[in-house]
């Protein structure tokens, strides 16, 4: 198995175009062609974490945040970042990072299911999804090659179904032309012959790979496929998730619940402990910008990260109790949810491990 094998999982759980245009994303180290038999999750890059996989022997260390953010003008073991890229290709470690693309993904919709959120609606919409239809005639023979070409790119995933196809049987005709080595018919005959139109929707930005897929499978020499980009629009995706809870609470009953839910001990919180809230917004890392949203929204409590003294103060004379769980509190799932997938995509055919790490503050 190769890095660019796991790569393709990571971007269909976490298409790239879905992070934000200042966000880093992708491989940001190392080559897709290297081979991989051991990777490991952790939520920064940090040298220590690095370390780890040093030791470890480690082929691919996929992180939450990106340690590359700025523009890099030189790469030397004078600064930290340089050091660290360094060492990773020294010891021919590939480093793959998704950050927003994961937030808007899976994040907030797995915080909303771990505090079990009734109607989990997106809470800072980022992504509209518009959707493409490929077109394809095949000879009756083949369709079933075609139609798992398709399936393995993912086409035809409408909302929770998958292998959403249709095919309508027809008949084809062409001419092969000198110089031509036709799969049916004879050089310089008109052929006639049997053949399905096959349909299916796909997702932007997996719309080359399908067709690339589609054409390898496809027995002809020259393919007859139609793409049409469909008005209907898809799934809007986004940044954090609002929901109603199972049941009223006490503000410090969530609080309870929430650093179950997220395994955490400590949480820093805004509002009256004693009033009951029903609506919850819940945005894992930095969620000032999402209290514009969550008060929008009539939410009674944001549960979020990194919110300053002035935020907080101003949330709660707007109506907005804010639970402060942490950034790293917050987003720590990110380890065990990615490592559980690589293990599912790879059909356990590798060794995935979660490296060692703590937040970078200790409560005292």
């Amino acid at each position: 198995m190769q890095i660019k094998d796991i790569i393709a999982g990571l971007e269909r759980l976490a298409p790239k175009n879905y992070a934000e245009s200042w966000d880093n994303v992708g491989l940001l180290v190392g080559d897709g062609e290297w081979p991989v038999t051991k990777v490991m999750v952790a939520l920064d890059a940090t040298e220590e974490v690095i370390d780890q996989c040093v030791a470890g022997k480690v082929d691919l260390l996929i992180t939450h945040h990106p340690m590359i953010f700025s523009k890099i003008n030189r790469v030397t073991t004078g600064d930290l970042t340089g050091r660290k890229i360094v060492k990773l290709l020294g010891n021919k470690i590939g480093y793959y990072a998704m950050h927003t693309n994961f937030d808007v993904s899976v994040m907030g919709r797995e915080a909303a299911a771990r505090l079990n959120l009734a109607n989990p609606r997106v809470l800072m919409p980022t992504v509209q999804e518009h959707f493409y239809k490929v077109v394809v005639y095949v000879p009756v023979d083949s369709v079933e090659k075609v139609r798992g070409a398709f399936q393995k790119e993912d086409a035809g995933h409408i909302g929770n179904y998958s292998g959403c196809m249709f095919g309508t049987e027809g008949v084809g005709s062409f001419q092969p032309e000198e110089g031509t080595n036709p799969y049916i018919g004879e050089v310089n005959e008109m052929t006639f012959t049997k053949e399905v139109r096959l349909e299916t929707i796909v997702r932007p930005e997996r719309l080359k790979a399908t067709i690339d897929a589609m054409l390898r499978a496809h027995p002809y020499e020259e393919v007859a496929y139609d793409v049409y980009r469909l008005e209907n629009e898809g799934n809007v995706e986004g940044i954090g998730y609002y929901g109603y809870l199972e049941r009223d609470m006490a503000l410090v009953e969530l609080v309870k619940a929430t650093k179950e839910a997220l395994g955490i001990e400590h949480v820093w919180v805004c509002g009256s402990l004693g009033k009951k809230v029903a609506s919850v917004a819940i945005s894992p890392g930095s969620g000032k910008s999402v209290i514009k949203h969550a008060l929008a929204a009539n939410c009674d409590v944001l549960i979020t990260g990194d919110i300053d003294h002035h935020a907080a103060l101003d949330a709660k004379e707007a109506g907005l109790m804010i639970i402060d769980a942490g950034h790293y509190g917050t987003e720590h799932l990110f380890v065990p949810y990615v490592r559980e997938y690589v293990e599912a995509i790879t059909k356990k055919q590798l060794e995935v491990v979660e490296a060692k790490e703590e937040g970078p503050f200790q409560v005292l």
